[in-house]
């Protein structure tokens, strides 16, 4: 039938990673599926001309299951999700340097539930902590390789960061989950909103947020709040923006938790959706690669009507082209994008 990467312990026991009988060659299989990858960036996409951070390798989405590769300047991270990628490190950074990519140093990470399910550790040292200054559409970014989230920054976001910049000129904007500030320094920047406030509850990332904002010369609040608990308030205190963005982290981590999920994004948008002027601006984002574009459009509207507000959608986008999305694994296209005029 085809062959795969097999682990008896975790919960994804089969990777596969070729079809039909005859056995993979090792190294011809990752020489060219990540010279693949990288010529996808470069000669068709044409990233080198827009930024210095971008996604290398989106796992299944390029035929490399369990691996994940970010450029970020001088240094690139590999984020492993399967013991068989990370015991084949050696040969990922082999078709790397074979396909033009000869970082300074390649970070290795993995998030700690994953290297229990799978059964390998990373060991993070002090000694390998790194920060890196990226530059995005003449937006600049301060990445945190070694603990920030994932791999340090959110190059997801890169194309609908640049979008939303067409809607904040002269505008007030609350971006809402802001992590390191990626939607807001566009917006106060490119965009030239008359303000930002960027909130989030997570303080390492606020300080990140707040470094970045020093970066890019920009005006920016900062607060340090559970998003809920701000909306509500602000909602009681007679607070409004015209365009609000909400960019949670993973509400539906697996199927059990799909019920409670949707409801915090119900509860989120519908607060959200609460604080826009007339005629505003929502832009909101799930990440959760289990809820389909589908039901999370249908979320939103029923939010609006949670909210007693009129929902009308105008746009649904995704990631940008580095993240792209293989017909036979649609489960990678997680990045579910709605832009929505409230009244």
């Amino acid at each position: 039938f085809g062959c795969g990467f097999y682990n008896a312990r975790s919960m994804i026991t089969l990777r596969m990673v070729s079809w039909g009988p005859g056995a993979v060659d090792e190294k011809t299989f990752i020489d060219t599926r990540i010279a693949r990858a990288v010529a996808l960036r470069r000669d068709v996409l044409r990233l080198d001309d827009v930024t210095d951070a971008c996604r290398l390798v989106h796992a299944e989405g390029d035929q490399m299951p369990g691996l994940i590769a970010d450029r970020y300047g001088p240094f690139v991270v590999l984020e492993f999700f399967s013991k068989a990628m990370y015991l084949r490190v050696e040969a990922i950074r082999s078709a790397f340097a074979a396909a033009g990519v000869a970082p300074g140093e390649f970070i290795l990470r993995a998030d700690e539930d994953i290297c229990r399910q799978e059964g390998f550790w990373i060991k993070q040292t002090a000694e390998t902590d790194r920060r890196v200054i990226v530059t995005e559409n003449g937006v600049k970014f301060e990445v945190d390789l070694t603990r920030g989230h994932k791999t340090g920054f959110f190059c997801d976001q890169r194309d609908n960061r640049l979008a939303l910049t067409a809607f904040t000129p002269g505008k007030s904007v609350l971006d809402l989950c802001c992590y390191s500030g990626g939607f807001s320094c566009y917006a106060a920047t490119r965009g030239k909103a008359a303000d930002v406030t960027a909130v989030d509850i997570d303080e390492v990332a606020l300080e990140t947020a707040g470094r970045n904002r020093k970066l890019n010369r920009v005006p920016m609040q900062i607060k340090q709040s559970d998003v809920f608990e701000f909306l509500r308030n602000a909602k009681r205190d007679g607070k409004s923006w015209d365009v609000v963005i909400a960019d949670p982290s993973k509400f539906v981590p697996n199927r059990e938790e799909m019920e409670r999920g949707m409801k915090k994004y119900r509860d989120l948008n519908a607060l959200a959706a609460g604080v826009l002027r007339p005629g505003g601006i929502l832009l909101t984002c799930s990440c959760s690669g289990l809820v389909s574009q589908e039901q999370f459009v249908d979320i939103v509207a029923r939010a609006g009507r949670f909210a007693g507000r009129s929902v009308q959608v105008f746009r649904v986008s995704g990631p940008g082209g580095d993240h792209p999305v293989m017909a036979d694994a649609p489960q990678s296209g997680y990045l579910k994008a709605v832009w929505a005029r409230v009244e």
